[in-house]
């Protein structure tokens, strides 16, 4: 199997899904919880869930994060935010739905215009961090409900944004948070 994100990703949520009953599942679940805001260099307790599974081409030479091991670690953050006292999984293995199509989820008929701004803030961003804390954000309210994500999918998408890829990245998100069109099972 190639190594891209998606692939990596997508292992280490399998890792981590299927530890998540465990009190060392548990544990790392919180580590990672408890890193989110925090540079990667910062995050030396989860390091060995984050670097154990990359390979070499992702691992930085100079210092600074790559944008495989920012992407990565953001999603990995994410799903530890999202699968927080929940005891069935909250990833979506092996789907290409991105992010979208998951918030889609939090829009209801009476109160759509409130979650179409927060939605509308975090594609308006224009860095990275910037992206990540309107997503962090929109993550939380998903946890009310029973929306999955793609985990794989939702660091593939980052590490798009972040090689000049975000406009891509960007409407691909819009047209499945927007779109009416139902998919077929």
């Amino acid at each position: 199997m190639i190594d891209t994100v998606f692939n990596v990703t997508g292992r280490i949520i399998m890792r981590l899904v299927n530890t998540t009953q465990t009190n060392s599942g548990k544990a790392t679940l919180a580590r990672l919880r408890q890193s989110i805001g925090k540079n990667l260099a910062q995050t030396v307790e989860v390091w060995p869930e984050v670097f154990a599974e990359l390979p070499e081409a992702f691992l930085s030479r100079t210092g600074e994060p790559t944008r495989e091991e920012k992407a990565i670690f953001t999603s990995l953050q994410f799903y530890a935010l999202h699968q927080q006292g929940k005891s069935e999984s909250v990833n979506f293995p092996d789907s290409k739905d991105n992010i979208g199509q998951s918030l889609k989820s939090l829009r209801s008929k009476d109160d759509s215009k409130a979650i179409d701004r927060r939605f509308n803030a975090m594609i308006a961003s224009s860095t990275f961090e910037e992206l990540s804390n309107h997503l962090r954000h929109l993550i939380k309210l998903l946890k009310k409900g029973n929306a999955k994500i793609s985990y794989a999918q939702l660091a593939d998408d980052l590490f798009w944004y972040q090689n000049g890829s975000e406009d891509r990245v960007k409407l691909r998100w819009g047209q499945s948070y927007y779109s009416n069109i139902k998919k077929e099972k």
